[in-house]
């Protein structure tokens, strides 16, 4: 027991920095970033995980997969407080669904949109890396280029769409 909980510290100290900052990010609140993250740990060690996930690549995915799951839910669920919606039968029959699938709408829109402004090379790396979740070495593979410029690549893509996608 002893051994495990110097495991998840270990863990716990080692992702858990970029763990914060990937979460407010998504969220735009450093007290809710931390907080999802702890969730994250706190599921990490209640749901036995730690025992399982032996790897570092599959365990910063877990995290970082989690991480993204739990900002996404606490995004829906921060958008629309049903309770200050008036109480009128034209919102009983609305999907509670559609506020999040026109939201979501729009900003795939948006982003569509930026990643178009991209130039040539960069979009066509960015593409492969976040639709078609190629790793770096095997999208430098395809393009004969180094798996460092595809990740110079990816942060330049990434740095346009920071500065030009608008936050709420």
């Amino acid at each position: 027991m002893n051994q495990d909980i110097h495991q998840l510290e270990t863990v716990f100290r080692k992702f858990r920095p970029g763990l914060v900052a990937f979460a407010n990010t998504l969220v735009n609140n450093p007290d809710d970033a931390e907080e999802i993250v702890h969730d994250v740990f706190l599921s990490y060690w209640n749901g036995g995980q730690f025992r399982e996930i032996k790897d570092d690549n599959s365990l910063k995915s877990y995290l970082f997969t989690s991480v993204r799951n739990r900002s996404l839910n606490h995004i829906r669920k921060s958008k629309v407080d049903y309770n200050d919606l008036p109480d009128n039968d034209i919102y009983m029959d609305t999907d509670p669904g559609i506020v999040e699938t026109i939201a979501a709408k729009e900003i795939q829109e948006k982003l569509a949109f930026l990643i178009e402004k991209l130039p040539g090379k960069c979009r066509q790396i960015f593409i492969m890396s976040r639709n078609y979740e190629l790793s770096h070495k095997e999208i430098a593979d395809l393009l004969d280029i180094t798996p460092k410029t595809v990740e110079n690549q990816i942060s330049i893509a990434l740095k346009f769409l920071r500065n030009y996608f608008p936050r709420d």
